[in-house]
């Protein structure tokens, strides 16, 4: 499944301020990504922001001459239940 996918992922993600790397900056794992093939989806989750995303690539024209670009969703999601 997705979620036990990024589950195990998680277990070697780097975690910000493990690494400086000067300058006040860490070497970090900015995203995770995976691709179910079968169905063309793109799933991720970036480091701010845990709930993944999903991209269908079936509902684009892949065939087309120009570029696809998505805003990364970068901001923390939260799925209220009440």
């Amino acid at each position: 499944s997705i979620s036990q996918f990024f589950h195990i992922l998680s277990s070697v993600e780097q975690q910000k301020g493990l690494c400086d790397v000067g300058d006040e900056k860490y070497e970090y794992t900015i995203y995770s990504s995976c691709c179910n093939l079968e169905k063309g989806i793109y799933y991720y989750r970036t480091y701010d922001n845990s709930q993944i995303t999903a991209v269908d690539m079936n509902k684009e024209n892949l065939e087309k001459d120009s570029l696809i670009v998505y805003p990364m969703v970068e901001t923390q999601q939260i799925n209220y239940a009440n």
